[in-house]
């Protein structure tokens, strides 16, 4: 290396020293970064050839700067990392705290401790930053539908915040208000049924006063352990009034979890149907029809086709009184003009004929 050359990168480290010592660490890393930068371009003109100790000096004293610089910076951004984190500017402080964390030397446990202590805290801000944008349109519509009575809506809305907020802890705040909602919205549809349950045991009517259970259970949130618990008991107490005929038949021809869907899908497409408010006819989006009325139907009719397969199966069992009562079910779901209500109709005049034969 020439005196020339030695003198150049001599006095970038001179420049970057005068910079350090007044504390301007990014102009001295700048001149550090000039003076290794020229000293590697000089070794790639004969890379083989062996450092001289003066040389080696060199080298060292630069990489030694540049670290020193390094670590300075790294407590710089911790501090603008930290004043972002304060004023809950979320990306300034990942920004500041990441490369805080890229600079400092790795033997520095306790600074990158900290370090990381505060990046986590940054991005979980941000993440929730982002997830309240995402969720607030969907959990005010859910809220302002649950003001103003329409659950079924409501429940809506705040499954599709649930969906939103997935990946969060269970105990965290957003998914804690989601749950709680799903909760009071359900145990709100649920209310009538309990208002019928009662009526119908203060008639006598224990078997009508089952089916109403049977619903409200079905609608019930599963996490929901006082409701589960209030209508097992109601559960207990309407069996024991309950004549052996009117038991709810324990051998299915469908799996249970396929009645459950079936019955769950109706009675929150007949909520949605019958909590549907048409929109203001000077509005853009006017149609003056409800817009639930395609579930409401499909739902019906698939639980229908179910009664109607029981009774299908029932009848082929000779179990006639219980087909009798399924294919009731069924006619009263299906629509009049569907072939199975026809063929449900009929088979019931059949097994109806057959009970009057003497």
């Amino acid at each position: 290396m020439n005196s020339e050359k030695y003198r150049e990168i001599q006095a970038h480290v001179n420049d970057g020293d005068a910079r350090r010592n007044v504390g301007e660490w990014g102009e001295a890393k700048i001149s550090y970064l000039k003076a290794i930068e020229e000293f590697n371009a000089i070794r790639e003109i004969d890379p083989d050839a062996p450092m001289t100790a003066e040389q080696v000096d060199l080298q060292k004293t630069i990489n030694g700067r540049i670290e020193d610089v390094n670590s300075h910076l790294a407590s710089v951004h911790l501090d603008k990392g930290k004043a972002a984190l304060g004023n809950k500017a979320w990306q300034i402080a990942i920004d500041e705290l990441e490369e805080a964390t890229r600079l400092a030397k790795d033997d520095n446990i306790a600074f990158l401790e900290e370090v990381k202590v505060l990046l986590d805290k940054s991005r979980n801000g941000h993440r929730d930053a982002t997830l309240r944008h995402e969720l607030t349109p969907f959990v005010d519509r859910g809220d302002d539908f649950k003001r103003s009575g329409n659950y079924g809506e409501a429940i809506l809305e705040f499954q599709e915040a649930a969906k939103k907020a997935a990946g969060l802890p269970e105990g965290h705040k957003y998914v804690v208000y989601i749950k709680n909602s799903l909760t009071e919205c359900r145990r709100s549809i649920i209310r009538p049924y309990l208002s019928k349950i009662s009526k119908a045991c203060h008639a006598g009517k224990f078997a009508m006063a089952s089916g109403f259970l049977k619903r409200a259970q079905l609608l019930l949130d599963t996490t929901d352990n006082v409701y589960h618990a209030f209508l097992e008991q109601l559960k207990e107490k309407i069996q024991l009034n309950l004549k052996e005929d009117e038991f709810v038949e324990t051998e299915e021809f469908e799996a249970p979890e396929v009645w459950e869907k079936a019955v769950k899908d109706y009675e929150e497409a007949l909520d949605l149907y019958s909590s549907f408010t048409v929109t203001d006819p000077f509005a853009p989006a006017y149609t003056g029809v409800n817009v639930f009325e395609d579930k409401f139907v499909d739902s019906r009719r698939k639980l229908g086709k179910l009664y109607k397969t029981r009774a299908d199966r029932l009848r082929d069992q000779a179990k006639v009184e219980k087909a009798i009562r399924n294919y009731k079910e069924a006619i009263r779901l299906l629509p009049r003009s569907d072939k199975l209500f026809h063929e449900a109709f009929k088979e019931m005049k059949k097994l109806r004929a057959q009970i009057a034969i003497p």
